[in-house]
């Protein structure tokens, strides 16, 4: 390119017109073969570039694969949102527990049926209509204590401030009931994880044993799940790609739980086939 450009450079102002007013302008050999060369040169550099690039892009996908559990990667990108090491551990976790617990539901026939998303909707339409019955007479309650005079004033504040929640509570569950109609798909569909979760750990603490944990959402059969992790391994479902990442994992998941069931105490019954409990609101 610059050898055409010095040539131009070097041409009589004549020759320029000349070339400029001829409408087929004359090109040496040499520009010929400077051009020709500029373009194989231009296009070997591309092609390695794009080479380039793409081998580069998949040694990045393969450094930072971090697991493959049931066919599908968890990479480093795929924790990049965890504020810190604990909490990238711990979305590792939850990767592999959502693919394993949904492929060993399917495996074990524990889908939700729609008997049981009907059992679970029915207890939660009686649970609530004996609560609003509970705060409806309790705030009555609260009303005929707050209007007795020789109430200390500790004791009258406490009173009208469960009054006001209640009544809090009342206005806000008549407005949702007079804007919003229950969609029975939707309902079913909120209901199904919860169902198939108390399902599957039933099964998985029949299966394995271990040490089970009490939480929020119920007892949780902390070293079953585990098992069935190791189980999934062996059977070649999950690979792990950074030993010290699995050995982090599996370290997590053998720490003693806070709050442990003691073993003649576990019980995997789902709430909603108990009975309701007939108050909870303290005199």
């Amino acid at each position: 390119m610059h050898a055409i450009a010095r040539h131009q450079m070097g041409m009589p102002s004549a020759k320029i017109a000349s070339v400029r007013r001829s409408s087929s302008p004359s090109v040496s050999p040499r520009d010929i073969n400077t051009i020709a060369m500029y373009f194989r040169v231009v296009t070997a550099v591309t092609v390695w570039l794009l080479l380039f690039a793409f081998s580069m892009g998949s040694s990045a996908r393969g450094d930072d694969a971090l697991a493959s559990v049931l066919g599908k990667e968890i990479s480093r990108l795929d924790l990049a949102s965890a504020p810190d090491e604990s909490a990238g551990l711990a979305r590792f976790r939850d990767l592999i527990w959502e693919r394993v617990s949904q492929h060993y539901i399917a495996e074990q026939g524990l889908a939700a049926t729609d008997a049981d998303i009907a059992e679970f909707l029915a207890y939660h339409r009686e649970f609530e209509r004996r609560d609003r019955v509970q705060r409806a007479r309790k705030l009555e309650e609260l009303n005929q204590r707050l209007a007795k005079q020789e109430l200390p004033a500790s004791e009258r504040a406490w009173l009208e401030e469960f009054r006001a929640v209640l009544t809090r509570l009342a206005q806000y569950e008549a407005e949702k009931n007079r804007a919003e109609i229950p969609d029975p798909r939707e309902e079913a569909a909120l209901s199904k994880p919860y169902v198939e979760m108390w399902k599957l750990n039933k099964v998985l603490h029949e299966q394995y044993g271990g040490v089970v944990a009490m939480t929020t959402a119920g007892p949780e059969p902390r070293a079953a799940r585990a098992a069935l992790i190791r189980d999934y391994e062996r059977r070649g479902l999950i690979r792990f790609s950074d030993p010290q990442l699995k050995q982090a994992l599996f370290a997590s998941l053998a720490k003693p739980p806070p709050f442990p069931v003691p073993p003649a105490q576990v019980d995997f019954t789902p709430y909603w086939k108990r009975p309701i409990p007939p108050s909870y609101f303290a005199d």
